[in-house]
């Protein structure tokens, strides 16, 4: 079933598909001709910020090469309908065969339940980098609440990470590390973690990372994994 934004953006580029400008008022009088130019600027900048939100950086950074329009509304009404209407359209049809494969409550039952608490409803909304950036977030808060407990110590990302988790002097334990195997897991949960705040947290943070449906159901079950396994460390 389409997304309430899907809705929206269809509604969008119906409107594109069927707008007319009449070319001898358009080019005779500045009064209609600012109208027309205003119209499909107000159109195209929301487009623009549904693209952005959705991941369509290609189509995102198109439209913002053609914004402002000043003077060029026939030319670029062309492009519109030549190009942006199909493409989208395209865009939102492969969207809605993503959404066919949406998660079951199964899925929701297996996450992590503050994982679950803050990205369902982002992912469920369309919002899938918001929905991993949140989860991301909340396992380096999380992580950061325990150390500044126990140490006193005001980290973050992945120098939060690596100082909390470090096998030579871990604040937080995953282990026992009585023998090879276990320092092996720690070392690697210690590695598994920063990484996940430099490769994950930091790009979503910064605008780079917008993952698809199926991509953000993978990260959010990391999250997860990395939730529990805080919460299964060695008191």
């Amino acid at each position: 079933m389409p997304s309430p934004r899907s809705d929206a953006i269809r509604s969008i580029v119906d409107d594109l598909a069927a707008y007319e400008i009449d070319n001898n008022a358009y080019y005779e009088d500045p009064e209609p001709r600012s109208f027309y130019d205003d119209h499909l600027n107000g159109k195209l900048r929301s487009l623009k910020a549904f693209c952005q939100t959705l991941g369509w950086a290609e189509l995102a950074t198109h439209l913002q090469e053609m914004l402002p329009i000043q003077g060029e509304a026939i030319n670029a009404l062309e492009m519109i309908h030549a190009y942006i209407v199909p493409e989208v359209r395209r865009l939102l049809d492969q969207t809605d065969v993503d959404a066919k494969a949406e998660p079951t409550q199964w899925f929701w039952d297996f996450v992590h339940p503050r994982i679950a608490a803050l990205a369902r409803p982002r992912y469920e909304a369309g919002f899938y980098g918001d929905a991993v950036e949140c989860s991301y977030k909340e396992v380096n808060d999380s992580m950061k609440r325990l150390v500044r407990e126990l140490s006193g110590k005001e980290l973050d990302g992945a120098g939060l990470m690596t100082t909390a988790l470090s096998p030579a002097a871990p604040i937080i334990s995953l282990t026992e590390q009585r023998d090879e195997t276990e320092r092996n897991i720690q070392q690697g949960y210690m590695q598994i973690f920063a990484g996940a705040m430099t490769g994950i947290r930091n790009p979503k943070a910064h605008g780079n990372l917008n993952p698809d449906s199926s991509k953000a159901l993978h990260l959010i079950a990391l999250a997860s994994l990395l939730m529990h396994k805080i919460d299964e460390r060695i008191e």
